[in-house]
């Protein structure tokens, strides 16, 4: 494992201090650290040095998708935005939900800039493959669809009972892609299908209906859950009512956080369809109300699909859109902006996924990985133009063009440094 001092960097805390990693594990934290010879040394320009972010909502689409995305390309683009660890997810081609698959995909991950943990798929009949999958080191989550989406259909509810009484047997975390089948399927029959009425067919209350069960059940099985994407305030209401608030996770989206349907320009642009769907503004505006409160992490849901993809008619168009490089960025703009302390952005993008997901990261404290993110906090720049070339392979992002204050220079992972701006 590599060893590393960082110099001349503003600590969390914001005092000017140094970062020693030996090992590929933080050593010491502070001003003035005796350093023992021969330790390489990084001259942080007095930039700020954060605890890499982590994203564990990440769709790399390897197996099956590598035209759009590889666990390699995903990695890289990571990196670019100072995201140093990735969960990926199970719906790929073949689905990750058996152990041949797993360790299919852990060895494609081999040579990733990015720490890569993979999310485990549920399946009606895959309760053995689960219970083995929990034991592996790798495993970190297990998804559940609740509702039908790119690649995955949903879960019925007693194939979702049952994978909840195992999980809590297991300790194994659960997230959720919380939408309710039923009300999906009768939405389908009444609105025209295309991107306009995209969040009609998929609405805020089939959400709604399926949290109400996820949270049942982990009231009934001790299972830490994570109802990923939130895309409703209303979701972080349910949670705090539901008597089990201290294992619930509320993932959110940047792009549900910063994008609303009036944004869409056209509207029947496939862009942006996702699930679940970009909502209204004043959803939106409810939802960014909970950044400082109910919001416990984010999570990019990067999902890259190419613009030919897109452009299909709307019923032959995939869901998702790519994210994971300006997942931090985004969140760091906040900051610089005073919407949020660097507190609380690091409580959301690395400090509470680390504590639920059992993760030795998201602090700059002794011990813990040593995974940092150095940014430059008065550098400007504009997503996807001038200097900033989009890294995912899908090559676009629906971010395009947003103005930014605040910019990831130099990406660090268990003690390498895997990027470096080439302004840095």
């Amino acid at each position: 494992m590599a060893d590393l001092l960082i110099d001349n960097v503003c600590l969390p805390d914001g005092a000017m201090g140094q970062v020693l990693i030996q090992d590929g594990r933080i050593a010491a934290v502070g001003p003035g650290l005796s350093v023992p010879a021969g330790v390489p040394r990084l001259d942080g320009h007095g930039w700020d040095a954060l605890p890499g972010c982590i994203d564990m909502h990440v769709h790399f689409r390897t197996p099956g998708g590598e035209h759009k995305e590889t666990l390699l390309t995903g990695a890289a683009a990571a990196v670019k935005g100072g995201t140093t660890t990735c969960g990926d997810m199970p719906n790929t081609t073949p689905r990750t939900t058996t152990m041949a698959a797993l360790e299919q995909k852990i060895a494609l991950a081999e040579g990733a800039a990015c720490d890569l943990f993979f999310n485990f798929g549920a399946e009606p009949d895959n309760l053995e493959q689960v219970r083995a999958a929990a034991r592996h080191p790798r495993v970190k989550a297990l998804k559940i669809y609740m509702g039908p989406s790119t690649g995955q259909g949903g879960l019925a509810p007693e194939a979702v009972r049952k994978q909840f009484r195992l999980a809590a047997e297991l300790d194994l975390p659960i997230m959720v892609h919380a939408e309710d089948i039923a009300m999906i399927d009768a939405a389908a029959a009444h609105h025209p299908h295309d991107a306009r009425h995209h969040t009609d067919l998929r609405p805020p209350a089939a959400e709604v209906e399926a949290v109400r069960q996820a949270l049942a059940l982990a009231a009934e099985y001790p299972v830490r859950l994570c109802i990923s994407h939130t895309t409703n305030a209303g979701v972080i209401r349910l949670a705090e009512d539901s008597g089990v608030r201290e294992r619930i996770f509320i993932e959110v989206a940047p792009h549900h956080l910063v994008l609303s349907t009036e944004d869409i320009d056209p509207p029947q642009d496939n862009r942006f369809r996702v699930n679940p769907p970009i909502r209204d503004a004043a959803m939106r505006e409810a939802l960014w109300a909970e950044l400082n409160g109910g919001i416990d992490g984010l999570g990019s849901d990067h999902a890259p699909h190419t613009l030919a993809e897109k452009h299909a008619p709307y019923d032959d168009a995939p869901s998702g859109i790519p994210g994971v490089e300006y997942m931090l960025p985004l969140a760091y703009h906040w900051y610089r902006d005073g919407v949020i302390s660097r507190e609380r952005l690091i409580a959301l993008s690395a400090g509470r996924a680390a504590a639920f997901f059992g993760l030795n990261k998201g602090a700059l404290t002794p011990g813990r990985d040593g995974d940092v993110v150095l940014v430059d906090p008065v550098a400007t720049w504009h997503i996807g133009q001038g200097d900033d070339v989009v890294a995912s392979k899908c090559g676009w992002t629906p971010y395009e063009g947003r103005a930014m204050r605040g910019r990831p220079m130099v990406t660090i992972v268990g003690g390498r440094l895997v990027y470096q701006h080439p302004h840095a």
